[in-house]
């Protein structure tokens, strides 16, 4: 599962259904700035894509079990990470509903 990096500790819900988990994880990190852009408060890390901080924060901040692809069962470490293999591998097999 999911370990909360504060405390060392596994956050309660984060399993294979732990996106809600991962998502709150996230956003507990990420402050909007008085200019509109997303900054990480774990890093000096700014960007002015709120997608892009969640990604930054899921990579370097957060550690998960990671997500297996439905289609051949490569691991993933981030859901970004799993996105981006779905969209480039199995683009054939994709509808809209299927992107996480």
């Amino acid at each position: 599962g999911m370990i909360d990096p504060n405390t060392g500790m596994p956050i309660q819900g984060a399993g294979a259904d732990g996106n809600k988990a991962l998502d709150v994880a996230i956003k507990s990190k990420m402050v909007r700035r008085p200019d509109g852009s997303f900054g990480c408060t774990d890093c000096d890390y700014v960007t002015k894509y709120n997608t892009t901080c969640q990604n930054h924060i899921e990579s370097k901040h957060l550690s998960t079990s990671g997500f297996y692809c439905q289609y051949c069962e490569k691991f993933c470490p981030t859901r970004n990470a799993l996105k981006s293999h779905t969209t480039k591998n199995h683009k054939e097999k994709l509808n809209m509903g299927d992107l996480i």
